[in-house]
């Protein structure tokens, strides 16, 4: 009955006056902050990402067939016995090949629903999205976690736009520094969570610390698939929300959300050694985080105690990566709780650019030091 009010609410009275592009109103603010119903974030996601790399369904559909066509002439190559060797060149001019990784990770993504899943649903539609997004970005490829990303897209907008918000999504610098996998983007993101969980819990932080969990060892996943890969995806979609209003300080505080809804769990003596912190920050979390309201009200407190110093700190993170032009141009969809240490997903503009060889190299040696932990099973 509450979800069905607030549905009208939306969709009567906020909505038909809401001008995409500007501010919402306080009492809109206010709503958004309780957690968008189903059908809101089918007309407010796409509003919120937006659209700044002016992608258009014929760019969508060059990019699948491109995608299809180096499929087929993959598929003919190995069909007429054609030796391909490590010193062949190949297709294409970036990351185009790792698309081959994509079968791998689709039957893992949401597997308790099975809509991805070989003969699923919307296993088509994810795998050519994320394939077209790999020929539209090729300096960056398909990622692990990426198919993540697109199917709480593609669970609430059809193809197109699910397409359009993936692009955009990972165009923002808190999403898009993280995909490109430098080391000093992970790692300054790592101390300020440290010290924001250091004067918040300080004995979370020191049981984490002496189990030997370092917080790259799960924010990594956390932020990167913005939390659809370790929760529910109804509590998922409620942190989707926020981010796409007030960006990227709320992934910090959902972190240290989580973080709280465990203390009991990491305090009471399972948490003492790095097997146990693992278990109780990767495969027990989705059954412990099981409430959106709950989850959302732990969020809030975070935020409230946050000192405006640290609120700004992650800002700057944005300027030190991408320049304070590229972010600080574009209006804000939310002001956030604080005021101004927050912007919204689609307050930025990111231009492709190959990666380097030294930001290569950097990437393989943090893949290889990575293989094995449990966030990447």
């Amino acid at each position: 009955k509450r979800l069905q009010e607030h549905t009208d609410i939306w969709l009567r009275q906020l909505l038909p006056s809401f001008v995409p592009g500007s501010r919402p109103s306080r009492r809109m603010e206010r709503l958004w902050r309780q957690g968008l119903p189903p059908r809101v974030r089918e007309v407010l996601w796409p509003t919120a990402i937006g659209n700044v790399l002016r992608i258009t369904p014929e760019l969508f559909e060059i990019c699948k067939q491109q995608a299809l066509d180096a499929r087929r002439a993959q598929s003919e190559a190995a069909s007429s016995n054609v030796l391909v060797t490590l010193m062949d060149p190949p297709r294409g001019h970036g990351k185009e090949h790792s698309t081959e990784c994509i079968p791998f990770d689709l039957p893992r993504t949401f597997p308790t629903l099975a809509f991805f899943c070989e003969g699923g649903p919307l296993h088509e539609d994810c795998a050519r999205i994320l394939e077209a997004y790999t020929f539209f970005r090729p300096d960056i490829g398909y990622v692990q976690g990426m198919s993540f990303l697109a199917a709480v897209l593609l669970l609430y907008l059809p193809p197109y736009q699910a397409f359009v918000g993936l692009c955009n999504l990972l165009n923002t610098p808190s999403v898009l520094g993280l995909y490109r996998m430098i080391p000093q983007t992970v790692q300054c993101r790592a101390q300020v969570f440290q010290k924001l969980c250091a004067m918040q819990m300080p004995a979370v932080a020191s049981c984490i610390e002496e189990a030997g969990l370092t917080p790259e060892m799960f924010l990594i996943e956390w932020f990167m698939t913005i939390y659809s890969k370790c929760l529910q995806i109804d509590v998922a979609s409620v942190v989707w929300d926020l981010f796409l209003l007030d960006g990227e300080v709320v992934l910090y505080c959902t972190g240290l959300a989580l973080l709280r809804i465990s203390e009991p769990a990491l305090l009471g003596g399972d948490g003492s050694s790095l097997e146990g912190c693992s278990r109780i920050l990767g495969e027990e979390l989705r059954a412990r985080v099981n409430d959106p309201e709950e989850l959302l009200w732990h969020v809030h407190e975070v935020w409230r105690r946050a000192p405006v110093q640290l609120l700004e700190e992650i800002r700057s993170i944005e300027n030190t990566e991408f320049g304070p032009q590229l972010v600080a141009n574009h209006p804000r969809i939310g002001a956030g709780p604080v005021g101004s240490g927050s912007s919204s997903v689609s307050a930025s503009v990111i231009s492709p650019a190959s990666a380097s060889q030294q930001q290569r190299s950097l990437l393989s040696t943090l893949r290889d030091s990575l293989k094995g932990n449990w966030f990447l099973q």
